[in-house]
């Protein structure tokens, strides 16, 4: 079968990326889309962050299970769609993985193209969001350079409410990107991210430091 492939790239793999790729694969859930993410540090086999994994619970998704992997360790030319939090991210994507650089966004970079995408329902949704892609890419390609600095930050080592925010915008563009490319509107599956830190949580992981 015939699967869409996407690739979520960040720093250390243990916040941004992970989230990323639970929030679209759960957003997906029965439709044949694969999700992976990977960091630019040499981090193999640590774990998501605390905050990471408090999150997704309370969003419905357990990340205990997840370890880091190294872009660089990667071999990503046959995949759909790349990823990144900012420039970098996409740059090691393209140059120590082999992503396609025609396939390679960053997250905030493809949300702002979206909505000018005009994307027509067809029972075939991986010919559909390849189709999207094109023109998200020829849309991307008559942007000025100044206009393209999409960069989200790294909320490691900052506040809960920095933690709490950066997955809240993550959570909403990855249900944007879904709805362009498969036409998916139904978000009932994925929780809102809390608003309040549960307390009762915050102890159960030990942090551990990059």
């Amino acid at each position: 079968m015939d699967t869409f492939s996407i690739v979520f790239v960040c720093t250390g793999n243990r916040f941004r990326s992970p989230l990323a790729e639970a929030f679209v694969r759960r957003l997906t859930l029965g439709l044949p889309v694969t999700t992976e993410s990977f960091g630019t540090l040499e981090l193999e086999d640590a774990p998501a962050l605390p905050e990471a994994l408090e999150i997704g619970l309370q969003c419905g998704l357990d990340l205990s299970s997840h370890r880091t992997r190294h872009v660089g360790h990667a071999s990503l030319d046959q995949v759909d769609l790349v990823l990144g939090f900012d420039e970098t991210h996409v740059r090691r994507a393209v140059v120590d993985a082999k992503a396609p650089r025609r396939r390679a966004f960053t997250l905030r970079g493809i949300a702002r193209l979206l909505p000018a995408a005009e994307v027509f329902p067809q029972e075939d949704v991986i010919l559909r969001a390849r189709q999207a892609l094109d023109q998200l890419e020829e849309m991307r390609g008559a942007e000025p350079e100044s206009e393209r600095r999409d960069e989200m930050p790294d909320p490691f080592g900052r506040s809960w409410n920095v933690y709490r925010d950066t997955a809240a915008e993550i959570r909403e563009l990855s249900i944007q990107l879904v709805e362009t490319l498969f036409g998916i509107t139904d978000t009932g599956g994925l929780p809102p991210v809390p608003t309040k830190r549960d307390r009762g949580r915050r102890s159960l992981w030990p942090r551990r430091r990059n």
